[in-house]
C-alpha cells in the first residue's frame, strides 16, 4: 500500500523566524538567509512532527517560498514541492515541472502589462502612506507574483490601505495575501490550490492514497480542501479565525451545527 501523501505549508506551520519566536537551545535551525545565517527556528515537537511524518509519508510542501528560498530550508523533501503560492512546481528531482509551467506561462503572459506595471503602481499608490519596496517573484524567468514590503512597519501598518486603493483592473484580475508588513498581489490562477490538484493528477490519478494538509494561515484553507483530513497548528491565523467564527455563529444562532 502507498504512504499518504501529506501537504505541508512551512512557515509558522513547521517553523518560524527568530522575530516571531525568541530561540531556546533546544530549538533547531530549519532555514538560513542569503548570507548563510539562521533566520528560522523549529522547536522540539517541530522537529518531532517533521520525523514522524517524514517515515509515515511523502511530504510535500506548498510554500509561498520562491525555489531559491526553499533550497535555504534545512529540512529534506524528496517528492516534490509546490512553491510561489502554486506558481511552480518541483518533481522529485527538483526539477521545474514543465507542464504545470506552461499552463502558467499562458496565464501570466496575458496579464503581461499589469504584471510589469505593478511595481510602480504600488510605489505611487504608497507614496502618501510611507515607504515601501516592491519586487517580482520570478521562476525560470517568469514573474509570477508581485511583493511590497514596508520598509518602517514600526511606525505602523498601512498596507491593508494600500490595497483599497487599487484599481478596479488588479482586484479583478489578481488577489491578495496580506501578512504582516509583506503583501502579496497574485494573478487568479496562480494557487496553491491548483497546484496541488494539479500534482495529485499525477501522483494519485485513481484517488487511492490518503491525503493529509497542514496548513496555518487562511490562505492555506482552499488547498487543505483538496486533502482527506487536515488539521493547523495551534493558535494559528487558521485557527484564531475558526474559533473566532464559532463563536460568532453561535452568537447568532445559538446553536452549533446544522439543521
Amino acid at each position: 500500500m502507498n504512504k499518504p501523501i501529506v501537504f505541508i505549508d512551512l512557515d509558522d506551520t513547521l517553523f518560524q523566524t527568530h522575530r516571531r519566536i525568541k530561540p531556546e537551545p533546544h530549538f533547531k535551525v530549519a532555514t538560513v538567509d542569503k548570507n548563510q545565517s539562521p533566520l528560522s527556528f523549529m522547536t522540539s515537537k517541530q522537529q518531532a512532527m517533521v520525523e514522524w511524518l517524514g517515515r509515515s509519508a511523502d511530504l510535500v510542501p506548498v510554500t509561498a517560498r520562491s525555489i531559491e528560498a526553499l533550497s535555504r530550508v534545512k529540512i529534506d523533501f524528496n517528492y516534490g514541492a509546490i512553491c510561489s503560492h502554486g506558481g511552480t512546481i518541483l518533481n522529485s528531482d527538483k526539477e521545474i515541472d514543465l507542464e504545470w509551467f506552461e499552463i502558467q506561462k499562458g496565464h501570466i503572459e496575458s496579464l503581461n502589462s499589469m504584471m510589469s506595471d505593478l511595481p510602480d503602481l504600488l510605489h505611487y499608490l504608497a507614496k502618501y502612506l510611507g515607504s515601501i519596496r516592491t519586487w517580482a517573484v520570478e521562476e525560470n524567468s517568469l514573474k509570477i507574483y508581485t511583493v511590497a514590503k514596508q520598509n518602517e512597519p514600526e511606525q505602523g501598518l498601512f498596507l491593508t490601505e494600500l490595497v483599497s486603493l487599487l484599481p478596479v483592473e488588479i482586484k479583478e484580475n489578481f488577489y491578495v495575501h496580506a501578512n504582516g508588513n509583506n503583501l502579496a498581489i497574485i494573478p487568479n490562477a496562480i494557487s496553491k490550490k491548483n497546484a496541488v490538484e494539479f500534482y495529485l493528477s499525477k501522483s494519485d490519478p485513481h484517488n487511492e492514497r490518503v491525503i493529509l494538509g497542514l496548513g496555518d494561515s487562511l490562505s492555506d484553507f482552499h488547498f487543505l480542501t483538496c486533502c482527506d483530513w487536515f488539521g493547523m497548528p495551534k493558535n494559528s491565523q487558521l485557527h484564531k479565525f475558526t474559533d473566532l467564527s464559532l463563536q460568532s455563529d453561535y452568537a447568532v444562532r445559538g446553536f452549533y451545527g446544522n439543521v
